[in-house]
């Protein structure tokens, strides 16, 4: 009877052991996934406004090269070589962009992504040192005032 007990206990035992570190393994992915989502959104964020940014001065050169090339035309007595002559440029640096191998972009692109991750790990490394360091301390039992 006394042996029904004691394996009841030690049952009990490893039935709340395996719940904690069941609850201890979905919280800690619960915690990766918040910091996989936050580090997405954040990355999502700097995007969008970055490509908005892009749209908009692309816009405003589109502009500016309309007003060019009729301001050229104008100025030559004809719009079509007004247009030609802008379109020059453009058009060569197209064809450099396009023989060109980007091993270079690629490269610089490369680095960036490897910063960003791992200024992303320390950051993270270092806010979990924090929070181990600021552990409550502890009241001294005793006090010295006689």
């Amino acid at each position: 009877m006394k042996s029904d007990k004691v394996t009841d206990q030690v049952g009990q035992k490893l039935r709340s052991i395996t719940t904690d570190l069941k609850r201890y393994v979905e919280k800690r992915l619960e915690l990766v996934m918040l910091n996989a989502g936050e580090h997405f959104s954040r990355w999502m964020a700097i995007s969008v406004q970055r490509s908005a940014g892009a749209l908009l001065l692309v816009g405003g050169i589109c502009f500016l090269l309309f007003a060019l090339a009729i301001y050229l035309g104008n100025l030559l007595g004809s719009e079509s070589l007004g247009y030609v002559l802008v379109s020059i440029p453009l058009l060569i640096l197209g064809g450099l962009f396009m023989s060109l191998k980007p091993q270079s972009l690629l490269h610089e692109l490369q680095e960036r992504f490897e910063a960003e991750v791992i200024e992303a790990v320390e950051e993270q490394e270092r806010t979990s040192t924090e929070k181990k360091l600021k552990a409550p301390e502890f009241e001294q039992p005793f006090n010295n005032e006689v």
